[in-house]
């Protein structure tokens, strides 16, 4: 008895967890056309996109504490699909900044540091997408929708580049 309640209450979490990330997802990717201003901006866009990655990693711990006790057989192909979803917003958002980057984000003092961080995140979430696109069953026409967020990915890899060479040295420190 104590086994199946547990079972039904682990199942209802997952439910509304779901059901959050699907909401969450939903509500990022009408944010996706507007236009973000400053770099407060981007990194509010980018703490929203790691809020729904945390989930999808909170939804997997869940569904492997519980496996074959109401979690559906399709739930890992769910997340995979959801995390690209994010992954092609957050693209998508980011193409949009770094192609009309604020003066002060690319001429200030630490600039640098600031631009290869993103750069170096891009390349580690580049490098993630590929392996996902491996691991999703996706139809042709997604297939074809997400090889087009993968260039805009390289688009922004050659726009972090060139904003790169363009900005103040990374500050150094003395001994």
């Amino acid at each position: 008895m104590r086994y199946e309640q547990d079972a039904a209450q682990r199942a209802t979490v997952l439910r509304h967890l779901s059901q959050s990330l699907a909401g969450a997802v939903a509500l990022f990717e009408k944010h996706e056309h507007v236009k973000l201003a400053t770099f407060p901006d981007f990194k509010k866009a980018r703490a929203r996109y790691l809020e729904i990655q945390a989930l999808i990693f909170t939804i997997t711990d869940k569904a492997e504490e519980a496996p074959n006790r109401g979690v559906p057989a399709d739930l890992k192909g769910w997340l995979i699909r959801m995390r690209l979803r994010g992954i092609a917003s957050f693209t998508r958002m980011s193409l949009s900044f770094f192609r009309d980057p604020p003066e002060l984000l690319i001429h200030a003092l630490g600039a640098y540091d600031i631009l290869q961080e993103e750069r170096d995140g891009l390349m580690s979430l580049l490098n993630d997408f590929d392996m996902m696109l491996m691991e999703a069953a996706l139809d042709d026409k997604t297939s074809m929708e997400l090889d087009k967020v993968r260039g805009q990915m390289e688009e922004i890899v050659v726009l972090l580049d060139k904003h790169l060479k363009g900005a103040p040295a990374a500050l150094r420190t003395f001994d």
